[in-house]
């Protein structure tokens, strides 16, 4: 039996080159990386930790528990409010993957809402049995708790998975929709990805079993842009584990019934050297209201090395749609 990969839906393809990635990262605004290195906390060699996420943080009594989140609010802008987006993160990342995204759509004006997924960062993990529609309507729960009305929903891997299911099931509450990553898999690619075992997890007294965390997710891009990156993926397999009911959940659903079913304007973003990435052109050939944009070519930490380009591109759609 073959084994899942140890980070888990952060990948989950084959591992690009050493070159074809920094060739890709330098595509992806290095000057932007370099200019603005100061301000970011997900991408370097500097590592600036848990301060980066200071403010807006606290819990709602969901259905599936207790669900941690950071909703950081903008100032009004002079044209008129702008639609507050809900922001779901790839396997493993929790919310920390937004550390630099979530402040600069606030800047651009939008209130923005970042959940810990539940059973990754702060959440509480939910039963066994949860599925894609129960995470999705979990979500329900924490923008009551808020009292926001609706929401634009942009969901990267596992969280565009549930940002699917939460269009689809609540229409009235979504303005919009951005996936980045499509787990679109028929019935015996979900079968084939459910059998795969999880690693497992050994502890040892001079603590490489968190190096080896580590240099599995670095070697998705081996430069020291993505030094920081990786850091925040480590944290977040180690906290959460490498076999969670909702990363499981990725693929016992049936995603392409979710898409047949949303009726808001959705942008797809994808990255050519993502695993993703022919899931995500499929899902466009097959819905032509739905609008494809190559992102990068890189891979899934390509919305985290580069996020400003990524605020930008969601910020932009927002206004046309």
């Amino acid at each position: 039996m073959r084994r899942r990969s140890v980070i888990g839906g952060l990948v989950g393809g084959a591992l690009l080159s050493r070159g074809r990635l920094i060739g890709a990262a330098m595509a992806e605004g290095e000057d932007t990386v370099s200019t603005e290195k100061a301000r970011y906390a997900g991408v370097g060699e500097e590592w600036k930790g848990a301060t980066a996420l200071a403010g807006g943080k606290g819990y709602a009594q969901c259905r599936l528990g207790a669900l941690h989140y950071r909703h950081l609010r903008a100032a009004p802008p002079a044209s008129g409010p702008k639609p507050t987006i809900l922001l779901l993160h790839q396997t493993p990342f929790g919310l920390a993957e937004w550390v630099d995204i979530q402040p600069m759509l606030t800047e651009m004006g939008h209130d923005t809402i970042a959940p810990d997924n539940p059973g990754y960062g702060m959440s509480d993990p939910p039963p066994d049995s949860v599925t894609i529609a129960d995470l999705a309507d979990n979500l329900v729960d924490l923008l009551d708790h808020l009292d926001v009305k609706q929401v634009a929903v942009a969901g990267h891997h596992t969280g565009a998975s549930i940002a699917a299911s939460f269009a689809a099931r609540h229409a009235e509450r979504t303005a919009y929709v951005v996936l980045h990553g499509c787990p679109v898999y028929d019935e015996a690619g979900r079968a084939s990805r459910l059998a795969q075992a999880a690693p497992e997890i050994h502890l040892r007294q001079d603590g490489s079993h968190l190096a080896d965390i580590f240099s599995a997710i670095h070697s998705r891009a081996p430069f020291p842009q993505g030094l920081s990156t990786a850091n925040w993926g480590t944290l977040g397999a180690w906290w959460a584990g490498f076999d969670t009911p909702t990363y499981r959940a990725v693929f016992a659903n049936d995603m392409a019934a979710d898409l047949d079913r949303i009726r808001a304007p959705v942008r797809i973003l994808t990255d050519r050297g993502d695993s993703l990435h022919e899931q995500d052109k499929q899902v466009a050939a097959q819905r032509s209201d739905f609008s494809l944009e190559v992102f990068s070519d890189g891979g899934s930490f390509s919305l985290m090395l580069d996020p400003r380009k990524w605020a930008e591109r969601v910020s932009a759609f927002a206004a046309i749609s």
